[in-house]
């Protein structure tokens, strides 16, 4: 018991700085996430041929494609023509592109589920294409998305641990440095689940009662 007491004052500390990187990856990864999503999904809506298409190209392509491929192809490949990132950037722009083509689903699947006719409605009152969208459309949308978004926002912060293959010092990477240190990777790895607990079952919660607030409405 004391072995372990002893291990988690070295270690616990020290793996829970990673959580700092984690979230810092996660709030960048998201925003570049609904930048890419909501522009994906409009260019998908559009009525331009070729744009749908390569909204539709892009979307499969990421689904299709292991997301440690994309990160290797983004820090590694792309030197081979001359693009150099840092890991922390190159982590940041795999996860948010990843997470674009996630995204644009669901905001797609929102704007989906609003009936048309407050749109028809809405343009008979005066209002243009891009008011009604504006001020009828993505409100509603975005109370509907609110739920799987928080539930993309869990699964984003769990595919961080990416990020340890190009060794960003998140989570995963200091415990696997502690687990190397120490030899003791079981007790070592559980301090890092006990962090990610922490962080992810909040929003698992949050996510259900948004949820339920949906279903009441």
């Amino acid at each position: 018991m004391t072995d372990y007491v002893a291990l988690i004052e070295k270690y616990f500390l020290y793996i829970l700085q990673g959580a700092v990187i984690t979230v810092e990856l996660t709030v960048l990864a998201l925003i570049l996430s609904v930048v890419i999503g909501l522009t994906v999904t409009f260019t998908y809506m559009s009525r331009v041929r070729w744009l749908k298409r390569v909204a539709a190209v892009y979307i499969e392509l990421v689904r299709a494609t292991p997301a440690l491929l994309q990160l290797f192809i983004v820090y590694y490949g792309l030197t081979n023509i001359g693009i150099r990132f840092d890991a922390f950037t190159a982590a940041v722009l795999t996860l948010g592109f990843i997470g674009g083509a996630y995204s644009a689903e669901i905001f797609r699947a929102g704007i989906e589920a609003i009936d048309f006719g407050q749109v028809e409605a809405s343009r008979s009152l005066g209002m243009t294409a891009f008011q009604a969208m504006k001020r009828i459309v993505l409100p509603q949308a975005f109370v509907i998305t609110l739920p799987p978004l928080t539930n993309f926002v869990i699964a984003m912060i769990k595919d961080t641990s990416l990020a340890l293959t190009i060794s960003v010092p998140e989570i995963m990477y200091r415990s696997y440095d502690a687990a190397t240190q120490s030899y003791r990777s079981l007790a070592v790895y559980m301090m890092a689940g006990v962090i990610y607990l922490a962080i992810c079952i909040p929003l698992s919660r949050l996510a259900k009662r948004l949820e339920r607030k949906g279903d009441a409405s």
